[in-house]
């Protein structure tokens, strides 16, 4: 168990067309992407400061992790990413902290192409199919740990 004296830091990294959460098919969420973050800052306020990065460029995404790579925590959801980004899965590799994979959907119940992520293979943990709660579980897990 990890005692902190300190807000921790969780970075919430989230991949391709997340940003369009509520405009996309409804197995996704009926939340937007703003409201998301608005809700799970106000959620974990007490506790952590979440930094929040989205990109649906991929090498934004490895700078943003590279730069970040000694945080303690790692929310991630790659989206179609996951399943074939051989840089975020090398860039992963580097990361000092724990990294939580959160994916909105069961990749397991979707097309065959959705059903591996490489991402998964430096993942601490991996959290599929629970729509937006995911990231509150993802948030519950580290609150466990830490306090």
């Amino acid at each position: 168990m990890f005692i902190y004296n300190k807000i921790v830091k969780i970075l919430i990294v989230n991949g391709p067309n997340l940003n369009f959460l509520q405009k996309r098919e409804k197995i996704y969420s009926n939340i937007s992407f703003k409201k998301l973050k608005k809700e799970l800052l106000n959620y974990s306020k007490k506790y952590f400061k979440l930094i929040f990065f989205n990109s649906n460029c991929e090498g934004k995404i490895v700078n943003f992790l590279q730069k970040n790579y000694k945080i303690d925590w790692l929310i991630i959801n790659p989206a179609s990413f996951s399943h074939y980004s051989l840089s975020i899965l090398d860039c992963l590799k580097i990361f000092k902290g724990t990294i939580i994979e959160v994916h909105i959907t069961n990749l397991y119940k979707r097309e065959y192409f959705r059903n591996k992520s490489l991402i998964s293979l430096n993942s601490n943990i991996i959290i599929s199919g629970m729509k937006y709660n995911g990231y509150y579980n993802a948030i519950n897990y580290i609150y466990d740990l830490c306090y």
